[in-house]
């Protein structure tokens, strides 16, 4: 197996994020403050506030896109189904929905 140097990164997630000093082939790898990995963000001190961020912003861009559909006259129960299926999906995907130390039975429950 062979590593390609150039395109190799490393990152450390501490609390004290200190850059890694790793050398393959007498090259010293790239140190990053964050990357995107599974679809998550991930940054080197360990905290997902970016991570919640984005999922805000891209459930609110679902929201604004499907909004003449949530905001008509259907039934209420019917656009809370919609708005949980377009919206909810996107800002809860890889969520852990943990509930004081219980998995929820019913997550997004309105």
């Amino acid at each position: 197996m062979e590593i390609n140097v150039e395109e190799t990164k490393v990152m450390r997630i501490s609390r004290q994020p200190f850059p890694v000093k790793i050398m393959i082939d007498q090259k010293q790898l790239e140190n990053v403050k964050s990357f995107k990995y599974l679809g998550s963000i991930l940054t080197n001190n360990g905290r997902c506030t970016c991570e919640i961020k984005c999922r805000i912003a891209m459930a609110k861009a679902a929201f604004n896109k499907k909004r003449t559909l949530f905001t008509s006259t259907l039934d209420l129960e019917l656009r809370k189904k919609l708005v949980k299926c377009y919206v909810w999906s996107i800002a809860l995907y890889g969520a852990n929905l943990e509930a004081s130390g219980s998995r929820s039975e019913t997550p997004g429950k309105f």
